[in-house]
C-alpha cells in the first residue's frame, strides 16, 4: 500500500495512491456518507464511478470560482440537515481545490465538524492543495477571504483522473508544480533537471512519472508546512507568485487560471527581485527562458488583463496584507524565499510593465 501520513494538530490522516478506481469499494463500505460532485466531473465519471452510489446519497452541483462562496455551502446545508445522521455523517468530495474548498468548509461547519474524505481530479489538487490543510471560499469581489483550517480523514490519489482532464487545467497543475521546483532545496542547482522534469510532466502520458513528481511536490509542501501548520510564518512563503495570480484570476474573470496566474506572479516576483539586485539577470532570465514563459503560452493573455488601477486594487485586498504597501514572496541569494510587507506602488508599477512586455 503506498501512503503518504500528513501531521496536523487536528488531526493525521493518510494520503494514499491508489491505480485504479477499486478504492470506490472502500467508500461504498462506509456509513452514513454523502457524495458531494461538480457536474463536470460527474458528467465524465457517471457510469463508471458514480452510478455506483445511491442516488439519495449524491449531491451534484455545479462549480466554478464564482461559486465558491456562502451561497453554495448554504445549498449544501439545506440538503444535508434534513438527513437523520448528524455527527456521524461523512462527506465524500470528488474534485479539483473549489470542490475540495467547498466540501471541506461544510464539514468543517456543520455539527462544528464532521469527516471528509477527498479524492483530487485535478494535477493541481493532487500536488497541492488536498494536503493545504485549509478551506477558502470567495465573497464578492475578495478571494479566499473566508475558511477555515480543517484536514480530510483521507485522501485517495488516482491520476487515472488526469485523463479526462482538460490541457489548460492539467497545465495549471504543470504551473504550481514549477512554483515547488522553485522552493526545493537548492533550486539553481537542480534547474536543469527541474526544467527535464517538467517538459516530461507535460506529456502527461507515464503515470509513474507523475505519481512521483506529486509525491515531491507534496514532500516540498511538507517542508514549509512542518512547525507552521496555522500560516504564521514560514508557510506564507508557499505564496511565491500567488499575490499578483491572484489578482490576475479576478482581473481576467477567471481565463487565467490559477497555475498559469501563479506563473506569471513568479516572473513579476523575479523581475522585483533582479530590480533590488537580489538574484542574476542572466539566471532570471534562463527560469524565464527556459522554465516559466514557454508555459504560459496555452491562453492568450490581454493587456487588460494587467491594467494597473484594477490589478492594484486587487492586490490590495489581499488577506495577507498587514502595511499601507504590499506583500511580497521574492527570491533573493542562491533562491532563498523572504517575504516583503514594503514593495510601493511605484515599484509595483514600474515591475509591472516590464512584466507587460515580457508576456503579452
Amino acid at each position: 500500500m503506498d501512503k503518504l501520513i500528513i501531521k496536523s494538530r487536528i488531526r493525521d490522516f493518510d494520503v494514499e495512491f491508489v491505480d485504479d478506481f477499486s478504492f470506490v469499494d472502500k467508500l461504498l463500505d462506509l456509513k452514513n456518507y454523502v457524495v458531494i460532485v461538480g457536474q463536470t466531473v460527474y458528467k465524465h465519471y457517471k457510469n463508471t464511478i458514480f452510478s455506483r452510489f445511491p442516488k439519495e446519497q449524491l449531491i451534484i452541483i455545479k462549480l466554478d470560482e464564482k461559486r465558491k462562496t456562502l451561497d453554495t455551502v448554504m445549498k449544501i446545508y439545506k440538503k444535508l440537515l434534513p438527513l437523520s445522521s448528524k455527527k456521524n455523517l461523512t462527506l465524500i468530495s470528488f474534485g479539483g481545490g473549489i470542490n475540495q474548498d467547498v466540501t471541506g468548509f461544510v464539514a468543517s461547519t456543520l455539527y462544528r465538524g464532521i469527516n471528509w474524505v477527498y479524492i483530487p481530479t485535478t494535477l493541481l489538487a493532487m500536488a497541492d492543495s488536498a494536503i493545504g490543510l485549509k478551506t477558502s471560499l470567495n465573497h464578492e469581489s475578495y478571494k479566499n477571504v473566508l475558511g477555515t483550517f480543517y484536514p480530510p480523514s483521507k485522501i485517495y490519489i488516482c491520476t487515472d483522473f488526469l485523463k479526462t482532464l482538460k490541457k489548460t487545467d492539467y497545465l495549471s497543475g504543470v504551473g504550481e508544480i514549477i512554483k515547488f521546483m522553485l522552493m526545493k532545496k537548492n533550486p539553481v542547482k537542480n534547474l536543469d533537471g527541474s526544467i527535464n522534469k517538467i517538459e516530461e510532466l507535460k506529456l502527461n502520458n507515464n503515470k509513474k512519472f507523475i505519481i512521483n513528481v506529486i509525491k515531491e511536490s507534496i514532500e516540498i509542501k511538507k517542508s514549509y508546512m512542518e512547525g507552521d501548520e496555522f500560516d504564521l510564518g514560514k508557510r506564507n512563503l508557499l505564496n511565491y507568485g500567488h499575490e499578483l495570480g491572484h489578482a490576475l484570476e479576478a482581473t481576467s474573470n477567471f481565463a487565467v487560471p490559477h497555475g498559469i496566474g501563479v506563473i506569471i506572479g513568479i516572473i513579476f516576483a523575479n523581475l522585483v527581485s533582479v530590480h533590488r539586485g537580489w538574484i542574476d539577470e542572466k539566471l532570471n532570465k534562463k527560469i524565464n527562458r527556459l522554465l516559466l514563459l514557454p508555459n504560459i503560452k496555452t491562453i492568450k493573455l490581454k493587456k487588460e488583463y494587467f491594467n494597473y488601477e484594477i490589478i492594484l486594487e486587487k492586490i490590495k485586498k489581499d488577506k495577507k496584507r498587514i502595511s499601507d504597501k504590499l506583500p511580497l514572496v521574492l527570491p533573493k541569494n542562491n533562491f532563498e524565499l523572504v517575504k516583503i510587507i514594503d514593495l510601493d506602488f511605484d515599484e509595483f508599477g514600474t515591475t509591472l510593465h516590464k512584466l507587460i512586455k515580457i508576456i503579452v
